[in-house]
């Protein structure tokens, strides 16, 4: 029996989202929404594969079959590929846009916020001492789509409705975006309602709805992990097991506000900062850092130290690679591959008036076997010990007796 599922969805902050030249003319697309699926397909159900196979492998070989199965494959030389069970389409009035190189109102002033979507705009205001142009703060570098505007998504499945992609769909709205610097909370989108209908009927029904509050969407959260079929160890991928965690880590009145508050946590637990001539060292919002990895600071400023440490690599890419510092030589990078992305994920969504700021947590398989890390021109072997982003999550900022916790207002929505 064709059934179809339609799904309305708000854009919750600024989506960088474009084609081959960056620009925000086309649109949300398919393609880039089906890619937004099979990822959150693929965590919520590595847990059920990796039950019934004797290894990781095995559970790749069956996961990848049903997601061919469900999603579609490009065909190949052997003939095989085709689509998959359902079709997608995409509809929205014309989606308002800020083009570049405009300075977004809102970004000019959350300079924390910038820091998030670093590369996507201007962080500081500065003038190219040979061109003499000068570029300001909150200038964007690419077009955005702007939020508070919706759009629908519509699956037509030839035989019944998957649960399993219906389940994908409810968590990409409750947790996902789309576009450049998703996983940094820009282009955070938010489920509104989901209807099914068979297409023979005229008329279908909601099976559900937008949370009215923190309480209500961290239950719609749990709901997605209601059986117990979570692995104990760690998947070769982003995906959902013993040691993956969800939080609601603060909120506020407005988008911004919990990007920059999120923001401005990140950069003062990361950054060294410079030296204030107390002691101490400041980062570039002009607040104190935290000053907590001593020997990446040491690797970084210290050739000595680097010296008597040729088999060290900095703590901090946990956080994701390359690892970036302003001198070239210094970047870290993976040996082969381009990037590898954050195991930290952080969304806005709105419940009632307010908008929270949700980190979801999903530790994987740093390389793959026998990559190594590529740092200061030496290759040296992956010690990730998965310690710094937990300590982000739950440390406290300040030295007893008067630290506070770094997110007071947390709640674990998961496990």
């Amino acid at each position: 029996m064709t059934q179809e599922i339609t799904a309305t969805f708000r854009i919750v902050t600024p989506m960088f989202l474009g084609g081959a030249d960056q620009g925000v003319s086309d649109g949300i697309r398919p393609p880039s929404i089906k890619g937004a699926l099979r990822f959150w397909w693929r965590a919520l159900n590595w847990g059920r594969f990796r039950s019934a196979a004797s290894c990781d492998e095995a559970a790749l070989v069956l996961l990848h079959d049903e997601e061919a199965r469900l999603f579609g494959i490009a065909a190949n030389e052997d003939g095989g590929g085709g689509q998959g069970c359902f079709l997608l389409r995409v509809s929205h009035e014309s989606l308002k846009h800020t083009d570049k190189p405009a300075i977004h109102p809102k970004f000019k002033d959350h300079a924390a916020a910038r820091y998030l979507g670093y590369g996507l705009m201007v962080a500081f205001t500065s003038t190219n001492h040979d061109t003499k142009v000068t570029k300001h703060a909150g200038q964007l570098e690419r077009g955005c789509l702007n939020e508070k505007q919706e759009f629908t998504v519509s699956l037509v499945f030839r035989h019944g409705i998957d649960p399993s992609v219906r389940e994908a769909l409810i968590a990409w709205g409750l947790l996902g975006g789309l576009g450049s610097r998703s996983r940094h909370g820009m282009g955070s989108i938010a489920l509104i309602s989901l209807v099914e209908r068979s297409l023979n009927k005229e008329n279908g029904t909601e099976i559900w709805t937008t949370p009215p509050d923190a309480n209500s969407y961290d239950k719609q959260v749990k709901a997605l992990f209601s059986s117990p079929s979570l692995p104990t160890t760690e998947p070769p991928f982003s995906a959902f097991w013993r040691d993956s965690r969800i939080d609601r880590l603060l909120s506020g009145t407005d988008c911004y506000s919990v990007l920059n508050a999120f923001g401005k946590a990140m950069l003062m637990y990361r950054s060294w900062g410079r030296s204030n001539g107390t002691g101490g060292g400041s980062n570039v919002l002009g607040l104190p850092s935290e000053q907590r990895f001593n020997r990446d600071h040491d690797w970084f400023r210290n050739s000595g130290w680097a010296a008597s440490n040729p088999n060290f690599h900095p703590e901090r890419v946990e956080f994701g690679l390359p690892h970036n510092y302003h001198q070239t030589h210094h970047h870290v990078t993976s040996e082969k591959y381009e990037r590898r992305s954050s195991p930290l994920l952080f969304h806005v969504h709105p419940v009632g008036n307010q908008f929270i700021g949700v980190g979801i947590y999903l530790p994987a398989q740093f390389l793959p076997l026998g990559e190594k890390i590529k740092a200061n021109g030496k290759l040296i072997t992956a010690s990730i010990g998965w310690t710094v982003i937990p300590g982000f999550l739950d440390g406290k900022v300040g030295n007893p007796p008067t630290a506070q916790d770094r997110f007071p207002s947390k709640v674990r929505v998961l496990p």
